[in-house]
């Protein structure tokens, strides 16, 4: 086959699939946010959220103890952005759109295995790149995940042809190289480039895949990059044994290459390479992956150096699955414990919202609308202290007056709030605004210097909302709820609820008999 035929029925056969979601508008939305100068955490968190699947592994990743090094579990998007950062935010995504995309569709073809081996590579190559004097290491990990694309396509693709090349690859007549340009006219590296060209991936990353004979033209840093991406590929084909004929003296050659590349000892090079392997099996669940896949065959290679590090890196490995065959139950228990919260918080909110309903109807006084109200808040959600402010003297003062939750001390002394005080203007100027502030984590970097120091010293919030309440166009008071710093941020289903039950709020107030807060909050 003549490669350009090859890489029309890619085509066709990719557009008769519907392309590949890797791909898709929402992760090219992802790329183009992340890299303007101009993006918030926000932004970027809003174009993530759009795929489901996407935001509950990447909400994984950013509370495993790589990520999350404060403890406090983290379930905002917007937070994991701030926490991860932009760049690794969007290779994150990157490669769990592409483990997404291929998947194992067909076993014989070992797709998986070039799914892992792809992550692997992108990994180490980013940590080596660091030590190299790359200028952008993010762009490495992107270069080095895509490095063996297009053998994964084919296998995708053409599964039938790729599982030809594979038996004669174990007949170890033919180079893997010579195998691929028999069948393909061409080799796997030149039909990944000229793919991710067409999709608009930059000339940076776009020059970087390729192999080493053919770099010339490069840039310095374009060169160094290439030269690491390709040269992880090459230490992995022969520590999980993919091209038999690079086995021996061919690993050594290496090792000390990319070596003196990136300015290790050789066995420091090795270490990186172990701790790229640990790292991946900590992930490996939230990937969609099996450990499997990360186990290399272990032989006589006649390699004394490959054959050790094959050994260790298949000894842990083995280790961490016989680890997780232990502890089967862990994960088990926690989810199901967390199901069982999450239904007891549902079954709450229908009996306050039908307190709320039978309140509407019979016209009950403000306050025992209110206190419904509050109840109902701090019994349906994880948010732990709820509380009405009433406004008095004319919009000078916010005073708590209904509280429900424990350690409530705290909110009783800073909620005697006035208009002049400094530190209490941005619950005024809220109030005044007439709309809802959400803060999903206040330890947030961008939200303490934007918090009042002296609230968040004395209450301690792990995250908090704010929202007035106004009935017929005269506002009344301000609802505010939070979680402790010991419990965390806020989740987006706490503020679902919140936001349900100030509405439903409002509307019995407006169909009662519009009571004046200031007869009724106190009875």
């Amino acid at each position: 086959m003549k490669y350009q035929e090859t890489l029309n029925i890619i085509y066709a056969r990719l557009d008769r699939l519907g392309d590949l979601p890797v791909f898709s508008a929402t992760v090219n939305q992802i790329r183009q946010i992340s890299s303007s100068s101009d993006t918030d955490a926000m932004s970027l968190a809003i174009a993530i959220m759009k795929d489901p699947n996407l935001t509950t592994k990447l909400l994984r990743l950013a509370n495993s103890s790589q990520y999350n090094r404060t403890g406090g579990k983290v379930t905002a998007i917007s937070r994991a952005v701030v926490l991860i950062g932009f760049e690794r935010i969007r290779n994150l995504c990157m490669t769990l759109k592409l483990i997404e995309s291929f998947g194992d569709k067909d076993p014989d073809t070992g797709i998986e295995d070039l799914l892992v081996a792809a992550v692997l590579n992108a990994a180490t190559a980013r940590d080596l790149a660091i030590n190299a004097g790359v200028e952008d290491v993010e762009e490495t990990y992107i270069c080095g995940l895509l490095f063996s694309l297009g053998e994964i396509v084919v296998a995708y693709t053409l599964p039938d042809i790729y599982k030809q090349m594979l038996v004669l690859r174990k007949q170890r007549k033919l180079s893997w190289v010579n195998i691929q340009q028999q069948n393909l006219g061409g080799d796997f590296v030149s039909i990944g480039r000229d793919l991710i060209q067409s999709w608009g991936f930059s000339k940076r990353v776009v020059s970087s895949i390729r192999t080493g004979e053919s770099a010339e033209g490069l840039s310095k840093q374009e060169r160094l990059n290439q030269q690491i991406v390709s040269g992880c590929h090459q230490l992995f084909e022969q520590i999980y044994q993919r091209s038999p004929q690079l086995l021996g003296d061919e690993y050594t050659e290496q090792l000390v290459h990319m070596a003196e590349l990136t300015r290790l000892a050789p066995e420091k090079l090795e270490e990186t390479i172990n701790h790229s392997v640990r790292q991946l099996c900590d992930h490996i669940d939230q990937y969609g992956l099996s450990h499997r896949s990360l186990i290399p065959p272990v032989s006589s290679s006649g390699n004394e150096t490959l054959d050790e590090m094959t050994r260790k890196v298949a000894f842990y490995v083995h280790s961490r699955q016989e680890q997780k065959r232990n502890h089967p139950k862990q994960d088990d228990s926690l989810l199901a414990e967390q199901h069982k919260r999450l239904s007891e918080y549902n079954r709450q909110q229908l009996v306050y919202l039908e307190k709320m309903s039978d309140l509407m109807t019979g016209q009950a006084p403000t306050a025992q609308v209110l206190k419904t109200c509050v109840e109902g808040i701090e019994a349906s959600s994880s948010l732990e202290r709820v509380v009405f402010c009433l406004s008095m003297d004319g919009g000078k003062k916010l005073v708590a007056k209904l509280l429900e939750g424990e350690q409530l001390d705290p909110l009783v002394a800073y909620f005697q709030l006035k208009r002049e005080v400094g530190h209490h203007r941005l619950f005024f100027h809220m109030l005044d605004k007439g709309s809802s502030l959400l803060v999903h984590d206040a330890r947030d970097p961008s939200w303490l210097n934007r918090l009042p120091k002296e609230y968040l010293d004395s209450v301690m919030p792990g995250g908090l909302i704010i929202a007035p309440l106004t009935v017929d166009g005269k506002t009344i008071g301000l609802f505010y709820a939070d979680k402790t710093q010991a419990a965390g941020p806020v989740e987006d289903r706490d503020f679902k609820v919140f936001n349900q039950f100030v509405i439903q709020c409002r509307i019995a107030l407006e169909m009662g008999k519009k009571l004046s807060p200031s007869k009724h909050a106190d009875k």
